[in-house]
């Protein structure tokens, strides 16, 4: 008999069948005669029971020695059950511990620090194995959206000898006597493969020395870094909406039971769709004024701004045309307001703020060279 997955039976049309199933203690409540088991695998969590009279002596007093956390293996018939989480049980009839664990560490209430501490631990909980999945779903919907339209996906090092845009937040690390730097972006690196390959993308971590304690500051993340030739402002922030909405309609089609765990709406996320609200910089700065933010034209807009400005939205919003003064020098100017570069950036809604930074690039060699000096 082969083995299946939770996922197998909370699906239905396996009523009354007898299967074979692997996986970890979930949860575990004892009683006299009999012991109930929640039993953990990578596709969900099902009620098992495990009756002194029916399976054999040995097992028995293995299920009554075991913790949350046990590898274990059984056979069983399963049962519709509208009391059992998921409708479903399974009557267990033969049963084996492959490891008994040690008492687990993290109980019910814990600091998020001990958590952290225990990372390797926390990560069995449904929680954060339901983000996980996600996660995975946008890694692979942003690579499916971007290959479908013509992007070739490609590396970059990690350690590098030039700085990216801010010099201040790199990680220096000796390299066999030679001073080099952890990577904050590989734009460097796309870019140049532009003329080879016309759309490239990176999907790899980048390190910042940043030593604030906000959701917004981490000293690696994972970082989505896309570059295409031929494509003017216009395209940028069309190809930015067919992105975020693509990702958003994958995550909601293929784990929905994970957003349901969490407690996300999936019509939230079905909502998404271009084209996205936009606002100048220039109509932000007076805006949030008028909301009484202190901020005047040629401020960087950060984060309490960028909060301010979408916290009663459930769409995305581009803030585009930024000040020079704020940004890099090689954006393309923007010819209806001399002062302002043809740039973005990407606002998440109900206050979420910057997601994404975008530029259409300057194609005037001497420009660039002006610009930087």
């Amino acid at each position: 008999m082969s083995y299946i997955h939770v996922k197998d039976i909370l699906d239905g049309g396996l009523d009354g069948k007898k299967v074979h199933l692997r996986g970890w203690v979930h949860r575990i409540r004892k009683q006299k005669k009999m012991v109930f088991a929640m039993l953990r695998d990578p596709s969900g969590v099902v009620q098992t029971i495990i009756k002194k009279d029916v399976v054999r002596e040995e097992s028995y007093a293995d299920a009554e020695k075991m913790l949350i956390e046990s590898l274990v293996t059984m056979v069983g018939t399963i049962k519709a059950d509208n009391r059992a989480e998921g409708g479903y049980e399974v009557q267990v009839e033969e049963f084996e511990v492959l490891h008994f664990a040690e008492e687990f560490p993290i109980t019910e209430h814990q600091s998020v620090e001990f958590l952290n501490d225990n990372r390797h631990l926390w990560m069995r909980s449904r929680k954060l194995t339901n983000v996980l999945k996600i996660r995975d779903e946008v890694f692979n919907a942003a690579r499916e959206y971007l290959r479908k339209e013509g992007f070739y996906e490609t590396t970059s090092p990690m350690f590098v000898s030039t700085m990216g845009e801010e010099g201040a937040d790199l990680f220096e690390v000796e390299y066999f006597g030679k001073k080099v730097y952890l990577t904050q972006t590989s734009q460097m690196h796309l870019e140049p493969q532009l003329f080879a390959m016309e759309k490239v993308f990176i999907l790899a971590p980048s390190f910042r020395a940043e030593k604030s304690r906000t959701r917004k500051h981490l000293t690696e993340f994972w970082h989505l870094e896309a570059e295409e030739a031929w494509c003017d402002h216009e395209c940028n922030l069309k190809r930015q909406e067919g992105l975020i909405s693509y990702m958003c309609h994958a995550v909601t089609k293929n784990r929905a039971a994970e957003l349901a765990e969490l407690g996300v709406d999936p019509e939230r996320l079905l909502a998404v769709n271009p084209p996205f609200d936009r606002m100048t910089y220039s109509d932000a700065i007076e805006t949030c004024q008028k909301g009484g933010i202190k901020i005047k034209w040629g401020d960087d807009i950060r984060s309490e701004a960028e909060e301010f400005l979408t916290k009663d939205s459930d769409k995305f919003m581009f803030v585009e045309f930024y000040p020079k003064g704020i940004k890099s020098f090689y954006m393309k100017d923007n010819p209806e307001d001399p002062r302002t570069y043809k740039n973005s950036d990407l606002l998440g809604p109900r206050g979420f703020g910057e997601i994404i930074g975008g530029s259409e690039r300057e194609t005037d060699a001497q420009l660039i060279i002006d610009n930087l000096n």
